[in-house]
């Protein structure tokens, strides 16, 4: 287990991030309830710790990659397990980070975590986006497998004029753009990652 939080530490480290004591302290917590209560919930499919670690926490801060400087406020639509908004808010406490999850038991968990870690800066929601109608946000994260235009019809009420929608995509993206009306402006941003040893898009999406 000490290989694996090295490897935490390393991608933190590659990703501009001061692994700290407390940080990995919070992730150690996190991945010890995560794998607790996915024997009952069904959290994710991948139980193995080092995969966890690479695939869950690290891939979830790559996303800091394409949150511009000056944003304050983001919601993660369709949170599951916490992916990507907990391991933002355990490094980014002065974002104010929404997790909107339709489950009630998936809520439960977020809530949990949010105790158990002091993420102050979270709130934990029960509700999907389509019915979240008073609210708007700078930045809207999904890892949910959303297709870039069906993350626009679901959530596109909720960015803030001038915010940005950001997913994780894989090699077919491009069909993905070539879809989308020409005036939606699209960012690709592409990240090697040593550690994994591959490289992750991040496609990010200017609300008009």
């Amino acid at each position: 287990m000490e290989k694996d939080w090295e490897i935490l530490s390393a991608g933190l480290c590659e990703l501009g991030i001061e692994p700290s004591f407390e940080i990995i302290g919070h992730f150690e917590t996190y991945l010890r309830e995560l794998k607790k209560w996915n024997r009952v919930y069904n959290l994710t499919s991948i139980t193995d710790d080092r995969e966890i670690i690479v695939k869950h926490f690290l891939d979830s801060l790559l996303y800091l990659k394409a949150i511009p400087a000056g944003q304050a406020t983001l919601c993660d639509v369709g949170s599951g397990g916490g992916f990507p908004g907990i391991p933002i808010s355990i490094v980014r406490r002065d974002l104010l980070i929404t997790l909107l999850e339709p489950s009630r038991k998936k809520i439960a968990f977020l809530r949990r975590m949010r105790r158990l870690l002091s993420l102050e800066n979270v709130e934990v929601l029960c509700f999907r986006a389509e019915e979240m109608l008073d609210s708007q946000f700078d930045v809207i994260v999904t890892r949910a497998t959303f297709s870039i235009a069906d993350l626009l019809k679901k959530t596109g009420h909720l960015v803030r004029v001038g915010g940005y929608l950001i997913l994780n995509k894989g090699p077919k993206f491009e069909a993905e753009i070539a879809q989308l009306p020409s005036e939606v402006q699209v960012e690709v941003i592409t990240i090697p990652l040593a550690q994994g040893h591959t490289t992750r898009r991040l496609i990010r999406v200017t609300s008009p």
